[in-house]
């Protein structure tokens, strides 16, 4: 995760070692429908939720309000408490505080930073547009770029794009080729965030791992 700043926690996606058998090709077909079964059903996970009673602030957000009402020009404290709106369902706001703070700063470090807040918005073409953007300043020197990039593309569709960035990643970060060490890099990671990694991670071993 880019910046490095906490993330709420959640339970990992299950191994999928245990689920390895001998045809390779049935477990790319069965890959590949995981795949197309995660995107139909993506944008209707909170519709499935039954309705119960939302947290819609944080102590963590109040110290950041302050923060702002301190220095209104907090580029940082603005794009940290986009992020904090977003994972609270305040998009709104989210989306307000998060042009501010690329208004305030834009730069690579910052148009990915914002890209994270869009993706757990479930704005998936925004967030992809904002990764992708946030490589082009970077020229893709950022350790974050590649995967960043595979959140994006897996939230929009786009499979191929998403797998040649995880194949990219694993290159700059070998702990994304193996699925323990992949747990353990993501394990402070949103829900969401893991979900498409781990899910890419299953599509990439079947069908692109050496």
């Amino acid at each position: 995760m880019a910046f490095d700043l906490t993330k709420a926690s959640r339970s990992p996606a299950r191994s999928v070692t245990s689920a390895m058998h001998n045809s390779r090709l049935f477990w790319c077909g069965l890959a590949l429908a995981a795949w197309v079964s995660g995107c139909a059903h993506r944008g209707r996970t909170e519709a499935a939720q039954p309705e119960k009673t939302r947290v819609t602030t944080s102590p963590r957000l109040e110290i950041l309000a302050q923060q702002i009402k301190a220095n209104p020009n907090d580029s940082q404290a603005r794009a940290n408490r986009g992020y904090t709106l977003a994972l609270l369902g305040r998009k709104d706001e989210a989306r307000a505080e998060l042009q501010k703070a690329v208004e305030l700063k834009d730069n690579a470090a910052m148009r990915n930073r914002v890209g994270w807040a869009y993706f757990n918005m479930e704005d998936f073409a925004t967030a992809a547009r904002e990764f992708a953007k946030a490589a082009e300043l970077s020229s893709h020197r950022s350790h974050y770029d590649y995967y960043s990039q595979v959140l994006g593309y897996w939230g929009t569709g786009e499979t191929r794009k998403a797998l040649e960035n995880y194949q990219l990643a694993v290159e700059r970060d070998p702990r994304f080729g193996e699925f323990k060490t992949l747990s353990d890099r993501t394990s402070e990671w949103t829900p969401l965030e893991r979900r498409a990694m781990h899910e890419t991670y299953v599509l990439w071993s079947k069908t692109w791992k050496p």
